[in-house]
């Protein structure tokens, strides 16, 4: 099972996103986006990781969302083929229409605006831990194939544009309908909050991730390359004091159900 972690101009999470890949034991490169895109059909499944392609001049994502290699990753999600996007990579798949999958650009991921008891008390970049609620059925979803419906899973973010609006007052509701919603921004014990701090961009109805119809596109704003070892973690996190440093952590589960995905779908 081999995978893609598509380069662009401005990624900074290339390389700790494909170590994190092959900790759940999948195989991968760096793909950078002007190898000629047709080679791109070699592989299994693909990740687009974070930071900040082409300076998120326009808007983030916006630039890299017309380059060439888009329309190959689009042919190869037709085909049923599993793609994750990470921060600056969820922000690429909205922007190429690729998310929410319902056919043109109707979502945007807008700067981020922090509200606390009815007040807005923080605009823009943003870095802290935070804690996501999965909200699908298990198998729903390639990023999240192997979580239970309201599992908590532990991640860092670090973003300036993670904010989830719409101008379709049906959409989020649409989404909600067919399972789309995948992760929510909640509480250490799993208590949605559209408010600052549990809400960490204003996000509409908290939502951190969705899905496409099909289920093999996931974007997410949390970075689960940044929680996939132990040694990553916060010093009051479990899992860090069990003393092995190199033991999984909490994002690891994403790129396990990539692979489990994989297996199960033949893709």
């Amino acid at each position: 099972m081999k995978i893609a972690v598509v380069q662009f101009p401005g990624t900074n999470c290339e390389h700790e996103t494909l170590v994190a890949a092959e900790s759940a034991g999948l195989s991968g490169e760096i793909f950078r986006w002007n190898r000629p895109a047709e080679e791109l059909s070699e592989f299994d499944g693909y990740i687009i990781p974070g930071g900040f392609s082409y300076q998120d001049r326009l808007r983030a994502g916006a630039i890299a969302s017309k380059e060439p290699v888009m329309d190959a990753l689009r042919e190869e999600a037709d085909g049923g083929k599993p793609i994750i996007g990470i921060c600056n990579g969820f922000q690429i798949l909205v922007e190429s229409g690729l998310l929410p999958g319902l056919g043109g650009v109707n979502v945007a991921l807008a700067q981020n605006v922090m509200i606390s008891e009815g007040e807005i008390v923080r605009r823009g970049f943003y870095c802290a831990w935070t804690t996501l609620r999965h909200e699908a059925p298990p198998e729903r979803c390639s990023g999240s194939f192997l979580l239970d419906k309201g599992d908590l899973v532990r991640m860092p973010l670090a973003h300036a544009e993670g904010n989830l609006v719409t101008a379709d007052e049906k959409l989020i509701e649409k989404l909600n309908e067919e399972n789309q919603v995948i992760f929510r921004y909640c509480d250490q014990r799993g208590r949605v909050d559209d408010e600052y701090p549990v809400n960490v961009n204003g996000s509409r109805e908290s939502i951190a991730g969705i899905c496409n119809p099909e289920g093999n596109v996931l974007g997410m704003m949390p970075h689960p390359e940044r929680s996939s070892f132990a040694w990553q973690l916060p010093p009051e996190d479990s899992a860090k004091k069990t003393g092995d440093m190199n033991a999984p952590g909490p994002g690891r589960r994403i790129f396990e159900s990539m692979k489990r995905y994989i297996e199960v779908r033949g893709c």
